[in-house]
């Protein structure tokens, strides 16, 4: 009896690694022992050595993690060469694996051959039954668990240049019986409500109909229900072919075969733009026969390739609009036709397209550009996975256009989070209604601003674009802004903080904009700096420079407004003067007034009225207002902290206006 580890790299992904789950099913047979980790192993199991090490790898992109866990594993195992590394990225990047770890054993393709790991009495590892009790030494949970992965085909044969499968699946196998597979399960572990078929184009297999009727005959024909675990009440079962239905290959006779299944969702890939007359008549096959959940793979970043016995072009980012919207009009053609018995429904998911040799996500195909990248993942971050199938979810998000499209690709990203109506909520009250009502409209009043900029270019958009493409905005991309427009439009990119530490070189033109032309911006540069509880000086330094007392005032007239708050801004603009060798205002008397206000020792409206005379730099009358509640404050410490009060605590007067609780009361400032 041999210690077993399988290991999975500490990604997330949605399905249990398939290939560890039947190895662990075969060396049990052996009697091994068997213990499964995610990354790495529990505190408990630390510094114990295992006589085999199997990891799995899953993307190419993953190989940072992927690497970490190689690492790992080979800590722990007593003979290097006893780590078996197999999966997708390890057949389809060897060399990598050998270079970069040459004493590990690499496992490329499937485990379908005799001996494959070298262990007595190994037949085809690769028709075990998976063992879901593995699922159980791990604290991460699979998104999909409560189903049977199985397999009815082997391969593809379609040989497009971007995908793996002809690496992977080299060999099409038209049919695999899965009905001792689904008995042993159930004997096993227990009957399992759903089936996921991992078949990577089973419409090519020339035993379809015999697919379909074993299909059937297992539990999983339209209407199928399956007993709950937990009341015993009847669910319905799903059949999902999760590596899609290949649209050239759709005809009327496999879809009405396939509509004899409990099929949801039917997955169509609409990859390119050249294929939608194909993916236009796959669906409508689907739909006339009674399978109205359908969802698409529509791939983008891609590049030129050859597959399917003809030409692709690579895809543009217009491409990805024309397409998403073909299947939003299509859906609602189809109800017009199809809809009386049950509304049919298109779930769109665009994703990413990388090749298969790289390494992380970072590629850039052709026609796309870093920040366009950005915005789709930043667009789909609301569809939370599920997909976009609203028509009123894809004019908001995407447009209505394919010029409204390429417009929202370029705003800046915080903007493209904000879009959208104002929703009222009825657990707020009105005063947070209102509050967030208020943001709401500031936030909308810069997307506007921004967009009003972006269409006054006209044609000349792509000028932004091509300073905006890297998705850098640092003030470094700020200088190679050829114009005033652009000049302003990448204002709206950098962070607040970046346009203070920056404002004295961005200049007075800059300045004037935020101020004059849209001073909603100047409004929400105050805030900013009012709300951080630890303003740094440096920061408000060029506006100083700018500005002088002005903006010392702005900064007094923005905290009026908000007295509520607790601040070290007028620490941090007496640090600021006495830096640039010009104190104009010893601000530090209005902290002093905020910490009086802090211990209750003056009311709401002294506050205000102390304030006020901040804006006349009235030190003098400021200081002679706190001297009078001086014996207040310190009647008001002693209650309050009756064994830490410092007898040595002098007047405002004697500190010529500030009074350094920080340094003597250090639990008033922590408070």
């Amino acid at each position: 009896m041999e210690d077993i580890l399988l290991i999975e790299p500490n990604y997330a992904n949605k399905y249990p690694p398939l290939g560890l789950m039947k190895i662990s099913t075969f060396h049990k047979m052996l009697d091994d022992c068997v213990v499964f980790a995610k990354g790495t192993l529990p505190e408990q199991l630390e510094g114990k050595k295992w006589d085999r090490v199997y990891l799995s790898t899953l993307f190419t992109f993953e190989w940072e993690e992927t690497k970490k866990s190689i690492q790992y594993a080979l800590t722990v195992v007593k003979d290097e060469r006893m780590v078996f590394v197999g999966g997708i990225m390890a057949t389809l990047m060897s060399e990598l694996f050998i270079e970069t770890f040459p004493t590990i054993t690499l496992i490329k393709g499937l485990l379908n051959r005799d001996g494959t790991l070298g262990l007595r009495g190994e037949k085809c590892i690769d028709r075990l039954t998976l063992d879901y009790d593995i699922l159980d030494d791990i604290d991460y949970k699979y998104p999909a668990t409560d189903a049977y992965f199985l397999y009815m085909t082997r391969g593809c044969g379609m040989k497009c240049q971007f995908c793996a499968v002809q690496t992977l699946e080299p060999e099409y196998v038209p049919y695999i019986s899965i009905r001792d597979q689904i008995a042993e399960v159930d004997k096993r572990f227990g009957p399992k409500r759903n089936l996921l078929l991992m078949d990577n184009n089973v419409l090519r297999s020339n035993q379809f109909d015999k697919i379909v009727d074993e299909l059937i005959e297992l539990g999983f024909g339209k209407g199928s229900t399956y007993p709950s675990p937990r009341t015993g009440k009847p669910l319905h079962r799903h059949i999902d072919f999760n590596q899609g239905l290949d649209a050239k290959l759709m005809t009327e006779h496999k879809a009405k075969r396939l509509g004899e299944l409990a099929i949801t969702p039917a997955r169509i890939a609409f990859d390119h733009i050249e294929d939608a007359k194909q993916y236009k008549k796959a669906l409508e096959l689907c739909a006339k026969n009674g399978i109205k959940s359908l969802s698409n793979y529509i791939l983008y970043n891609g590049e030129d390739f050859t597959g399917k016995g003809q030409y692709y072009h690579a895809d543009t980012p217009q491409d990805l609009f024309v397409r998403m919207k073909i299947s939003m009009d299509f859906c609602d053609a189809l109800n017009d036709k199809y809809g009386n018995d049950g509304r049919v429904h298109i779930f769109s998911f665009p994703m990413k397209y990388m090749p298969l040799n790289a390494t992380d996500r970072s590629f850039v195909g052709t026609n796309w550009n870093k920040k366009y990248l950005r915005a789709i993942q930043r667009m789909l971050i609301p569809t939370q996975g599920k997909g976009v199938s609203s028509r009123s979810f894809f004019k908001a998000d995407f447009g209505t256009t394919v010029e409204e499209f390429i417009e929202n690709l370029a705003m800046p990203e915080d903007l493209l989070g904000l879009r959208g109506h104002f929703v009222e909520r009825s657990t707020e009250t009105k005063e947070d209604r209102e509050k967030r009502y208020a943001k709401w409209k500031v936030n909308h009043a810069r997307i506007d601003e921004w967009t009003r900029l972006y269409r006054s270019l006209g044609d000349d958009y792509t000028s932004y674009v091509e300073l905006v493409k890297d998705n850098d905005f640092s003030i470094d991309t700020y200088w190679q802004a050829s114009t005033p427009t652009l000049r302003k439009m990448l204002i709206h990119n950098l962070s607040y903080l970046c346009i203070l530490r920056n404002i004295e070189v961005l200049g007075t033109e800059i300045l004037t904009y935020i101020k004059v032309e849209f001073p909603s911006l100047y409004s929400e540069l105050l805030r900013y700096v009012i709300h951080s509880e630890h303003t740094q000086f440096s920061c408000l330094k060029g506006m100083l420079i700018l500005q002088g007392t002005i903006f010392i005032s702005d900064i007094i007239r923005a905290f009026i407004e908000e007295p509520y708050l607790t601040t070290n801004v007028f620490d941090a603009l007496y640090k600021a003067q006495k830096e640039l060798k010009k104190v104009v205002f010893d601000t530090r008397c209005l902290s002093t007034a905020i910490r009086y206000k802090v211990t209750n020792a003056i009311s709401d409206s002294e506050f205000r009225n102390i304030m006020r005379l901040g804006l006349e730099a009235d030190e003098k009358k400021i200081e002679m207002r706190l001297y009078k509640k001086y014996k207040q404050i310190r009647e008001t410490l002693r209650e309050q902290n009756q064994d830490e009060i410092q007898e040595g605590i002098k007047s405002p007067i004697e500190h010529n206006g500030f009074i350094p609780l920080e340094s003597t009361l250090p639990h008033i400032m922590n408070g």
